[in-house]
């Protein structure tokens, strides 16, 4: 059985005592998800797991965690943000703990290396944004572990729990767990072999609405009669004989997409294992792009003697990706498709008229390998039943290969010359952990659980990329070895008689090796609990299971980074009607100083003004309120589990002072009281009305009163992470039926798109939206549309009307399974549904939950017109025999 644990603020080392608690809806045929109370939430019921590609989706269901993809990519990463933002340009990620070790958080994040060039971001959100977006040479992490793999995920959210994490936790900690074999129970199970496999259809959701070929040919005769003066591209005969393409349609196509996964297990004597095999191949909704991924599990767990118990876990698997055009999220190549002229012949306002767009497409390919490999060893020796001492090792090696290519680049003579570029990344990561536990109860009343942790982490990265033809060759190379981490800590408990409850940790790190500090971080983690439902004036009221109020408080910190992060939190648990009914409601507060922030600065110096890298102390507040919802109920035969999750985060800046560095400056768009991810914009003022010099064209309001637009009438508004987040799942059960939903809705927020930007401009150079049509004309003056010709194309500047509505309800999943066999240990059931269904919203891209800047807080809310994210329809299968 797969397991999703919510756990707010709640010590690790009490977790397993407060899991246990009963099942109230009848176990499905099929895999399931369940929520569990642990500490600070609640106990929910099973839900179907989605058939999702990695286990990145199903985290939204969560109050307090939003998860945004960088592009639709097949194989493309995802931001996780759990209680807002912590920092202004670092990553906001947190951190993976696979089976009781940190992985796929030292690999090499797209904020750090391209394939070819890094990711600079332009300063301030400058006019021309997000024009180049952050991309990895590997693909997303989670890709290695197969979702029919998992068996539990837990999300730590709170203070204390995150605080036991020191260094890594300040973005918020999932803890994720991999099967074992028989389930975990203690009774012998033969060889038992599983299956679970689907195919599916994929289709781009939503289009851009863009101008057909006759449209777009009436605008070009508009733009080059108002604005050239030269003959009209498109005669009366050419406007009756035209012909269009529809280049949405050449470049989007419906895609297949099939998921395998086969599996063994069992428990024999003392012997558990877990063998998987697993299979996805994703062919691309953009032509000539696509993913494949195979993977190979193994656990085993052998108890040698009575009190020692050893165990194995091993993962290996690889990832193919084909992506289409320049970039891996294909945006220039979208954007040049969506800019491309519909009519046949194509001719423009000027006098140059571009290549059709299929050269984007054509002349480019890019191909990336991922390989992973994680093995871990793991012992367990039982001095007594109080006392137990765990020490594991662990290894992880990522090698990744991806090659460019262009046929038809352009050299100084008039012969065609390719071009090919080889990147190549390696990376390593050794962790060594151990823990000696302590676990007993005195008098049936003084409960003490204690716990001393030592961890030791450390990696290393080697990047590489080699080029040749178009010009000359090159090669660039990186080598990055870390300082090896030490991470001492002590976590106590204290419980008496089941009511009133203490728990405490400390945490330090520090460094060894050349050049290492003798600099500790002392993190320090607590939380005060009482359990009013085991009070004697509540011992009568049998259908009150839980009524727990909450207080903790911890600090953090980003690995290798001078953040400091202290979290406060309090909360109401409570399990009503028998536990058919609970509910939990949590308050915190996050501050975050000297967060991580980094930006390129114009700096005069003695040789001239130059760019130089400009690091400002900054401190970030995050306060929210989380609450979840969930029952379980029957009317007549239809059982059902409702469950709403809602959260609220408020993101702004405390404290701004320029840093020790050489520039001493600090972004114009960042400002105390203020989020952290404001867009620049100029006021729109409508446009210049008849009789004016500059009639028709686009006005802007003069904020600073000195006669012109100019950079003294920027200013800067909105925000790009979003303030409300909510998630509905349901799920129905009759019979030999399950339907089980999840319904996604973020809100508060904006979104700056750069490709709309062009779009909404008539400049009869290339296509446009559909808005462009409201041009400005004498009989239409009251419009903020240019009139054709006089629009930036080349160089838009964003206004306030040009930031978009992110605000939306997506339904993520729909799932409809029937039982066909359950006979004992023999299952088999069928399903049909699909992801990302409908999403409602003003939204005019392809999707309105996109982050094309990556996990930086800082680029929150930037649409590049990337790669889209599908809708998809499934049909799948499921059977253990």
């Amino acid at each position: 059985m797969k397991q999703l644990v919510l756990v707010t603020p709640f010590l690790l080392t009490t977790l397993a005592a407060r899991a246990q608690q009963p099942d109230t809806l009848a176990r499905p045929a099929t895999d399931s998800l369940r929520l569990i109370s642990c500490g600070a939430t609640s106990v929910t019921e099973q839900i179907n797991l989605p058939a999702f590609t990695t286990i990145q989706p199903a985290l939204s269901r969560i109050a307090g965690v939003q998860v945004t993809p960088y592009s639709g990519a097949p194989g493309a990463w995802a931001t996780v943000r759990i209680r807002g933002a912590g920092n202004v340009t670092g990553s906001s990620q947190p951190l993976y703990v696979v089976d009781g070790v940190p992985v796929y958080n030292t690999d090499v994040t797209p904020e750090r290396w391209d394939n070819r060039n890094p990711f600079y971001p332009t300063k301030d959100n400058s006019s021309f944004p997000n024009i180049a977006t952050p991309s990895a040479l590997g693909a997303n992490p989670l890709l290695d572990l197969p979702v029919d793999d998992v068996d539990q995920i837990i999300v730590l959210r709170g203070a204390a729990a995150t605080a036991q994490y020191g260094m890594q936790g300040s973005n918020g900690v999932i803890l994720i767990s991999t099967r074992q074999g028989a389930d975990g129970r203690t009774q012998d199970q033969p060889l038992r072999v599983r299956y679970s496999g689907w195919g599916g259809v994929q289709q781009v959701r939503q289009r851009y609405e863009l101008l057909n070929g006759r449209q777009y040919a009436q605008l070009a005769n508009a733009a080059t009669a108002s604005s050239f003066g030269r003959p009209l591209p498109y005669s009366t005969a050419d406007l009756s004989s035209l012909q269009e393409v529809d280049w949405q349609d050449e470049l989007f196509r419906p895609a297949a997409v099939q998921s395998h996964n086969l599996s063994v297990d069992g428990l024999a004597g003392n012997t558990r294992y877990y063998v998987a095999a697993d299979y996805l191949n994703q062919a691309g909704v953009i032509v000539k792009s696509g993913m494949s991924r195979g993977s190979l599990r193994f656990n085993l767990d052998q108890q040698i003697t009575q009190k020692l118990r050893v165990g194995v876990r091993a993962s290996a698997s690889q990832t193919n990706q084909h992506h289409a055009g320049q970039e891996l999220d294909a945006g220039s190549l979208v954007r040049s498709y969506l800019l491309g002229i519909p009519a046949v012949p194509a001719r423009t306002s000027s006098s140059y008229s571009p290549p059709a767009p299929r050269y984007a497409l054509d002349d480019y390919s890019q191909t990336a390998r991922t390989r992973r490999l994680v093995t871990q060893l793991n012992a367990t020796y039982q001095f007594s039943p109080s006392l137990s001492l765990t020490a594991r090792g662990s290894r992880e090696k990522v090698d990744a290969e991806g090659l460019d290519y262009t046929p038809n680049g352009f050299g100084p003579g008039p012969v065609p010359v390719e071009r090919t570029g080889t990147a190549t990344t390696l990376a390593h990561n050794w962790v060594v952990a151990a823990t000696l536990r302590f676990e007993r109860t005195f008098r049936e009343q003084h409960a003490v659980t204690a716990a001393l942790n030592y961890l030791r982490q450390q990696d290393q990265r080697e990047l590489e990329y080699t080029y040749e033809g178009m010009y000359s060759g090159g090669f660039l190379r990186s080598e990055e070895k870390r300082l090896a981490i030490h991470s001492p800590s002590v976590v106590a408990a204290y419980t008496y008689a089941g009511r009133y409850e203490a728990q405490a940790s400390m945490r330090t790190e520090f460094a060894s090796g050349e050049n290492a500090s003798d600099k500790k971080v002392w993190l320090p983690g607590g939380q005060l609990s009482w359990h009013i439902n085991k009070e004697r004036f509540l011992a009568d009221h049998p259908r009150l299971t839980d009524l727990t109020l909450w207080a903790g408080s911890g600090k953090t910190s980003s690995f290798f980074v001078t953040d400091r992060t202290t979290q406060h939190d309090a909360g109401l648990r409570a399990g009503l009607l028998g536990g058919s009914l609970t509910l939990e409601v949590a308050a915190y507060q996050r501050r975050t100083s000297h967060s991580q922030a980094s930006f390129l600065a114009l700096v005069p110096t003695t040789i001239g003004i130059i760019n130089l890298p400009t690091f400002p102390n900054i401190t970030l507040l995050n306060k929210g309120l989380e609450l979840t919802v969930g029952g379980s109920w029957q009317v007549g035969p239809v059982r059902g589990f409702s469950q709403l999750s809602a959260a609220t985060n408020r993101n702004e800046v405390t404290e701004l002072n320029p840093g020790d560095d050489f520039g001493r400056t600090v972004p114009s768009n960042l400002e105390v009281g203020q989020p952290v991810s404001r867009f620049r914009v100029y006021e729109a003022d409508g446009t210049f009305p008849v009789g004016h010099p500059s009639a028709g064209q686009q006005r802007y309001a003069d904020r600073n009163n000195d006669g012109h637009r100019d950079f003294g009438d920027i200013y800067y508004e909105g925000t790009g992470l979003p303030r409300y987040s909510l998630n509905f799942s349901q799920q129905l059960r009759l019979k030999h039926f399950q339907l089980d939903a999840q319904f996604d809705g973020l809100f508060g927020y904006q979104i700056q798109n750069s490709t709309l930007l062009r779009l909404d401009a008539p400049s009869g150079f290339a296509n446009s939206s559909v808005r462009a049509l409201n041009y400005w004309t004498p009989a239409n003056q009251d419009t903020s549309v240019p009139r054709p010709g006089f629009a930036n194309f080349s160089s838009p500047v964003p206004t306030n009307e040009d930031l978009e509505n992110g605000s939306h309800v997506r339904l993520s999943q729909l799932t409809l399974s029937y039982e066909v066999l359950n006979t004992g240990p023999r299952k088999v059931s069928v399903w049909v549904g699909g992801q990302n269904l409908f999403v409602t919203g003003p939204y005019r891209g392809f999707d309105p939950n996109v982050s094309s800047g990556g996990a930086g807080p800082y680029y929150a809310g930037q649409d590049a017109g990337v790669y889209p994210v599908a809708r998809m329809w499934q049909l799948g299968l499921r059977g253990q025999f």
